[in-house]
């Protein structure tokens, strides 16, 4: 509901309850339908009917608004993570299975959260979500290693990047090609599988200077 007076052509100049949610609600959906390209906050106050002028009140930059829109995403992928590790036992694979079907479900929100140069990541909307989906990632690995946790924060930076690989490959289809061997196109579950088996492999012990037992 508008709380001001219409301007001219009946568009209300400056308010309008909740507009910088209404903003992102609108500008959202314009990057799941169309992409980074499509987001423009001058159609998005058409759509609400407020003034052009508006949404400067909220966000002075499109760089502003895309760091909010990704907050909104990692606060998102923060909660999916923590809600695999508290509903299943063998929480590693199913916040494996979780990641990857965020960044499956929408993919141009998965691609904005992953580009430095549109989105500040010092936002302190940021800093937080992230740090939860880190440290959701970091318990799972932790507990599946058991006794064997060591190294867990690299090998949890290993993780996210192979989640991350998956997601993105999956995205651009090169998982779906015939690899010229006839094969099938390749299944992210059994991706998973192997992931998990390299990532809670207990470290090598070493033998000898420049040597490892094998």
């Amino acid at each position: 509901m508008h709380t001001s007076q219409a301007g001219r052509g009946g568009i209300a100049p400056y308010h309008h309850g909740d507009l910088r949610e209404e903003l992102l609600r609108v500008c959202r959906n314009q990057l799941r339908t169309g992409g980074l390209d499509a987001i423009s906050l001058r159609k998005a106050a058409q759509e609400i009917g407020v003034s052009h002028a508006a949404p400067s009140r909220h966000f002075t930059s499109k760089h502003a608004l895309l760091t909010a829109i990704a907050a909104q995403g990692f606060a998102e992928a923060a909660d999916e993570l923590a809600s695999a590790c508290r509903k299943d036992a063998d929480d590693l694979d199913a916040m494996c299975r979780r990641y990857i079907a965020f960044g499956q479900q929408e993919p141009e929100l998965y691609a904005l959260m992953a580009q430095p140069k549109l989105v500040d990541f010092s936002d302190p909307e940021i800093v937080k979500p992230r740090a939860v989906c880190f440290a959701a990632m970091m318990g799972a690995v932790s507990r599946a290693l058991g006794a064997d946790a060591e190294n867990v924060e690299s090998r949890t930076v290993a993780l996210w990047a192979s989640l991350h690989g998956i997601v993105m490959l999956t995205q651009s289809g090169v998982l779906e090609h015939d690899h010229g061997d006839g094969s099938t196109p390749l299944d992210p579950s059994e991706l998973v599988r192997h992931i998990r088996s390299g990532i809670c492999r207990p470290p090598v012990a070493k033998t000898g200077a420049g040597r490892t037992d094998v």
